[in-house]
C-alpha cells in the first residue's frame, strides 16, 4: 500500500470517529481528560506509572484510594502544570539517538527519498511499510544515524548502516509497518535502541505523546509534548499538533519516552471533491513528497499491535531470536554519549508566532510554552519565578480578574486566607448590599459553615477581617454545587452541574416523522396558574377521559392525581417517565414514589397500562440530564400541558380561592397551565410521548447516587416586609374560538423558535423561569438566547426577568455570573417557589411549557410548551407576571447566615431544617 492509499485509509478512519473524537476532545478541554478513556486503561496506566519514577513525571507512589480519586488527583496535576524535569530532556535526547534517517533506494544508484526509522534492537529497524514496502526496497536502503546539527551549528558526523531483509524482513499493509534487520556493526552500538512494550497502559487519551523523526529527510528534530492523543481505535492512535505532522516511520513516546506509536500518516485536509490538498492550496501528488500534504491531524500505529501481529508470524529460530531479543529485553539499550563541550553564555530561546519556542541545543527541540501568547520578536527565554503555593480552586460563578489592582487583591486574598481550615474558596466577587448585587468589587470568601464571633472564639478561629487590600470581604455558605463535591467528591459535582457541551449525536433521541406545525383553528383554550386553580382544572379534565390516558412526566407522586385517574372511565394508559422522586417531605409529605404509582396504575389497568423508565445519559442517553416534560393527553383529543410536575407542590388537593386562603401563594409552587381541546394537537404531543415510549422500552431503573439537601427553614418564612404584600388569586381564562398556536418541543424546534420570539420583541420582553442561568463557556444554545435578551435590552426593549430562589449562596453565584455576563441584573428579580417557564413578548405572544433556561434545557432534554399567538392569553398571563413581579418576587437573596447542609442518609429531617432531594435541585439544571 502506497502513502496516498495509507492516507485515504486514514481519513476514512478519522470521519468514521468524529463523533468519539469530538466527545473526547470536549473532555479535554474542560480538563475532565481522564474520563475520554476507559477505566480499565486509566487504571493500567496508573499501574505502570507506579511501578517507578521519572523526574517530571506524575507518578503516585501511594495507594490513594479508588480510581476516581486517583483520576481525579493526577488530572488536577497533569492540566494544571506544563513542567518537566530536565531529566525529561536528558532521557529525550538519549532515546534520539536509536532514531535515524531512511534513505530510501539509495544503494541502488537511485534515491527515492526519505524516511524516518529506529532501532528496536541492535540488529532490528521499524519503519512503515510504506516506506519499505518489500525486501528489494529494503535492500537497496540504508539507515543514517547521528544526523543532527551539533550545538556549534554544524551538522554532525553521522553513521550510516545498511539493511539486511535477507535476514530478517516482516511486514504489513494494514498496520503500516516494516521490521528489517541491519547489518552488524560495532559503531551501532553507540547508538542504543528503543525496546517495544507489548502491555498496554503507557498512555492514555488526553496525555501528551513526543515525536522525534527527520522530517523530509532533515537533521533530527523533536516535537516535545505537541501532539495530544485524543482518540483510541482497535490498531492506531489519533493525535492532533498545531506544529508540523509527524514523518513517516517514527517513532511516537510518551512521556517516559516509551514506544506507544509507529506514526505513519497525518489526516489531509481536502477540497469539496475530497481530493487531498497541497501546503498551497493546490491538489497533491503523491510525487510531491508527504511534507507538501496539507495535514489537519496524526495517526499511528499501536505498539501493541504491531507486537501481536509480529508474534503470529512464520519465523526461522534465527529470526525468532531476534525477534525476542527486541521484545523481552528488560530496559533499553540506550549507551551514554561524550558529554558535549560546555558553552558559556546563556542560551537564547526563538519564540515563534505560533507560541512554539525553539533552543539550539546538540539537535533542534520544539516546544509549546502553555499556551502563552507569542511575541511578534525572538525573545530570550528568562527563567521561570518560583511558583506560589497553589490557592484553592474556583468555583461556580467564579470571576477572573480583571485589572492589575483586582488580581493583587486576589493573591493576597488567597494567600492570606486559602490555607484555613474553615474556607473553602476564595473569589473575586461583587459586593451584595439590602440582599442584592452592586457594582462595587469584593472578596468573595465561602467558609465551610458560618459561625458567629462567639463561637468562633470557642473554636479558636480568627474571625475574617473585613477588607483586604481595600476591597470588602464578603462570607458566603457553600452553594448545592459544593455541598455535592463534599459528600461525592468534586467529578461527581463536575459531572452534574458542570456537563460538558453535548452534541446531538451522542444522544440517541430522533424525533418522529410528525413535523411540529403552526396550527390556526378553532379549538377551547383553558389557561391557568397554580396554586390558584390547579385542581379545579386538573381533576376534571382526568376524571373526563374515556378511552386513554398518555403521559409524559419527570415527577409524579401526588396521590389524589392518581386516585382521579383510576377513578376515571379511562381503559388504558401510557406512562413515560424519569426514574426519581421527590417525595417524603413539606408538601409532598404524603406523595407517592415512582414504584408505588406505577403499581397502583397497573394493578387497575393490568395489561392496558404500558410504561417506560426514560435513559438519562449525556452519552447514549434519550436525551441529556432531564426528561422534563410534563404532558396529558386524554382520548386522543385533548391534551393537559404544564410547568408543573404531577406533584401535590405543583397541584395541592385544594381550592384555595374557596378559603382566601392567600398562603398558598408563598407555599406552592407558581405554574402556568394549559388545557386545550383539539384534536390535530393532541395527536401531535401524543404521537411525540408514544414515540419516547417506544425508544425506551426495557430502560433500567436507576437513580442518580446524590445526597438529599437541607435548606434552613427560616429561608422559606416571608419577612414582615413581604407579608404586608398585596397578593390575589386569577381565575381561568376560558374561551372556544380561534387561536393560533405552536407546538414547541425540546430536543426539537424550541432553540430556533425561541430565539425568533425574543428578538421579536420590540416594546416588552417578560422571562419568568425556575432556572435563568449564566452561560458557561461551552454553553452554545444557552448562549445565543442569553445574547437575543441583552440584545433587546440595549434596543431600549423593557425587559424583566424572575427565576427561583432557592438558597441564598447558589443565587448569589447565579446572580454575579449574570453581572459579569453582561446582563442588566438590575432587571432581575428573583422569587421563592417560581417552577413557571414562560415568556411574553410585546403581550402579543405568550410561550407557556417546562423549558429551564439552561443549556441542557433548552437544547437537548426533552420539553414541551405552546406559542400563543394571541393578545388576550398573553395579556392573562402577563398580569399574573406583574402581579408576582411587584408581590412574589424581590430584589433580595436572603440571608446568607445559615447555610445548606447535605442530609444524613436515612436519617430523618432535623428541626428547623427542610430537606430537597437530588430531584428538587437537579430540576434547576
Amino acid at each position: 500500500m502506497n502513502i496516498d492509499s495509507q492516507i485515504q485509509a486514514t481519513a476514512l478512519r478519522y470521519r468514521q470517529r468524529t463523533t468519539q473524537r469530538e466527545s473526547n476532545e470536549r473532555l479535554i478541554r474542560e480538563g475532565r481528560g481522564l474520563q475520554a478513556d476507559t477505566p480499565e486503561r486509566v487504571e493500567r496506566f496508573f499501574a505502570r506509572r507506579a511501578l517507578g519514577t521519572l523526574e517530571g513525571s506524575v507518578v503516585p507512589t501511594e495507594d490513594t484510594g479508588d480510581l476516581r480519586s486517583r483520576a481525579s488527583t493526577l488530572e488536577r496535576v497533569l492540566g494544571s502544570n506544563d513542567l518537566m524535569g530536565v531529566a525529561f530532556l536528558e532521557r529525550g535526547l538519549e532515546a534520539s539517538r536509536a532514531v535515524g534517517r531512511v534513505w530510501i533506494g539509495v544503494r541502488s544508484g537511485r534515491l527515492i527519498g526519505y524516511g524516518t526509522g529506529f532501532l528496536i534492537s541492535p540488529r532490528l529497524m521499524l519503519t512503515n511499510n510504506h516506506v519499505l514496502e518489500n525486501d528489494r526496497m529494503a535492500a537497496s536502503s540504508v539507515i543514517e544515524l547521528g544526523y543532527q546539527v551539533g550545538s556549534d551549528g554544524q551538522v554532525q558526523r553521522s553513521t550510516t548502516v545498511n539493511l539486511a531483509p535477507h535476514e530478517l524482513f516482516f511486514t504489513d499493509e494494514h498496520l503500516d509497518y516494516s521490521l528489517v534487520a541491519v547489518e552488524a556493526n560495532p559503531a551501532i552500538d553507540t547508538f542504543g535502541s528503543l525496546r517495544l512494550i507489548e502491555e498496554e497502559g503507557k498512555t492514555i487519551v488526553a496525555q501528551w505523546l513526543n515525536i522525534i523523526q527527520h522530517p523530509n529527510g532533515e537533521p533530527k528534530q523533536l516535537s516535545l509534548r505537541e501532539n495530544q492523543f485524543v482518540d483510541l481505535l482497535e490498531d492506531f492512535l489519533h493525535y492532533r499538533t498545531d506544529t508540523a505532522p509527524g514523518s513517516s516511520g517514527s517513532p511516537v513516546f510518551n512521556d517516559l519516552w516509551e514506544v506507544v506509536g509507529l506514526h505513519h500518516s497525518g489526516v489531509p485536509d481536502t477540497n469539496a471533491a475530497g481530493q487531498t490538498l497541497a501546503i498551497d492550496g493546490s491538489i497533491w501528488q503523491p510525487s510531491m513528497g508527504e511534507h507538501r500534504v496539507k495535514w489537519k491531524a496524526n495517526e499511528g500505529v499501536r505498539t501493541s499491535r504491531i507486537i501481536q501481529h509480529l508474534r503470529t508470524q512464520p519465523m526461522s529460530a534465527a529470526q525468532r531470536a531476534m525477534v525476542d531479543q527486541a521484545l523481552t529485553a528488560t530496559s533499553r539499550e540506550l549507551r551514554p554519549t561524550p558529554p558535549a563541550p560546555i558553552q558559556t553564555g546563556a542560551t537564547v530561546a526563538t519564540v515563534h508566532d505560533d507560541g512554539t519556542a525553539t533552543w539550539t541545543i546538540p539537535i533542534s527541540v520544539s516546544v509549546r510554552v502553555g499556551g502563552a501568547a507569542a511575541p511578534s520578536v525572538p525573545t530570550p527565554v528568562q527563567p521561570p519565578s518560583p511558583s506560589p503555593d497553589p490557592a484553592p480552586s474556583p468555583g461556580p460563578g467564579t470571576i477572573t480578574a480583571g485589572t492589575d489592582d483586582e488580581t493583587k487583591a486576589l493573591m493576597q486574598a488567597r494567600e492570606e486566607l486559602g490555607k484555613r481550615s474553615d474556607v473553602l474558596r476564595v473569589e473575586l466577587g461583587y459586593l451584595f448590599r439590602d440582599g442584592w448585587i452592586t457594582d462595587e468589587r469584593a472578596i468573595v470568601v465561602t467558609v465551610r459553615q458560618r459561625l458567629s464571633l462567639s463561637n468562633l472564639r470557642e473554636a479558636s478561629i480568627a474571625p475574617l477581617p473585613d477588607r483586604i487590600a481595600g476591597y470588602p470581604v464578603e462570607v458566603t455558605t457553600p452553594t448545592i454545587e459544593d455541598l455535592v463535591a463534599q459528600s461525592n467528591g468534586a467529578a461527581q459535582a463536575e459531572s452534574t452541574f458542570e456537563p460538558p457541551s453535548l452534541r446531538v449525536e451522542e444522544i440517541t433521541y430522533r424525533p418522529p416523522s410528525t413535523p411540529l406545525r403552526r396550527v390556526q383553528a378553532t379549538m377551547r383554550v383553558r389557561a391557568y396558574v397554580s396554586p390558584d386553580a390547579a385542581w379545579t382544572q386538573l381533576e376534571p379534565f382526568l376524571r373526563g377521559a374515556r378511552e386513554s390516558l398518555t403521559v409524559g412526566m419527570f415527577d409524579f407522586g401526588a396521590p389524589h392525581v392518581v386516585d382521579a385517574i383510576v377513578n376515571s372511565r379511562a381503559k388504558s394508559m401510557t406512562l413515560v417517565i424519569q426514574r426519581g422522586e421527590s417525595v417524603g417531605e413539606g408538601t409532598k409529605v404524603d406523595d407517592l414514589r415512582d414504584q408505588e404509582v406505577v403499581d397502583a396504575l397497573a394493578q387497575h389497568f393490568g395489561n392496558k397500562f404500558k410504561h417506560a423508565w426514560v435513559r438519562i445519559g449525556r452519552v447514549n442517553g434519550w436525551v441529556a440530564s432531564s426528561y422534563h416534560i410534563k404532558v396529558v393527553v386524554r382520548d386522543h383529543k385533548a391534551f393537559w400541558l404544564s410547568s408543573g410536575n404531577l406533584q401535590s407542590s405543583n397541584v395541592p388537593e385544594a381550592d384555595p380561592p374557596a378559603n382566601n386562603d392567600l398562603s398558598f401563594l408563598r407555599k406552592y409552587n407558581r405554574e402556568w397551565n394549559a388545557i386545550i381541546e383539539h384534536e390535530a394537537l393532541a395527536k401531535t404531543f401524543e404521537t411525540y410521548l408514544l414515540h419516547d415510549f417506544q425508544g425506551n422500552q426495557g430502560t433500567p431503573q436507576e437513580e442518580l447516587a446524590l445526597p438529599d439537601v437541607l435548606i434552613p427553614e427560616a429561608f422559606f418564612v416571608p419577612s414582615v416586609e413581604e407579608k404586608a404584600v398585596a397578593l390575589r388569586y386569577f381565575t381561568p381564562f376560558n374561551e372556544r374560538r380561534e387561536f393560533t398556536v405552536t407546538p414547541v418541543l425540546t430536543p426539537d424546534n424550541y432553540r430556533d423558535l425561541v430565539l425568533s420570539l425574543v428578538r421579536s420583541a420590540q416594546e416588552e420582553l417578560i422571562i419568568q423561569n425556575q432556572t435563568f442561568n449564566a452561560p458557561k463557556e461551552n454553553h452554545q444554545f444557552l448562549r445565543e438566547l442569553i445574547d437575543a435578551v441583552i440584545e433587546r435590552h440595549e434596543a431600549g426593549v423593557n425587559v424583566r426577568v424572575v427565576f427561583r430562589l432557592l438558597q441564598a449562596s447558589t443565587a448569589r453565584a447565579n446572580v454575579t455570573a449574570l453581572q459579569e455576563y453582561g446582563f442588566p441584573v438590575a432587571n432581575v428579580r428573583v422569587q421563592k417557589n417560581c417552577h413557571t417557564k414562560g415568556i411574553i413578548v410585546d403581550r402579543k405572544s405568550a410561550l407557556i411549557g417546562s423549558q429551564n433556561w439552561s443549556n441542557d434545557g433548552v437544547s437537548l432534554n426533552r420539553d414541551a410548551s405552546l406559542l400563543f399567538e394571541d393578545v388576550d392569553v398573553a395579556t392573562y398571563f402577563a398580569e399574573i407576571f406583574d402581579h408576582d413581579w411587584n408581590g412574589l418576587a424581590r430584589q433580595n437573596i436572603g440571608s446568607e447566615r445559615i447555610g445548606a447542609e447535605i442530609a444524613a442518609a436515612n436519617q430523618p429531617t432535623p428541626a428547623g431544617m427542610v430537606r430537597l432531594s437530588w430531584k428538587d435541585y437537579l430540576e434547576m439544571l
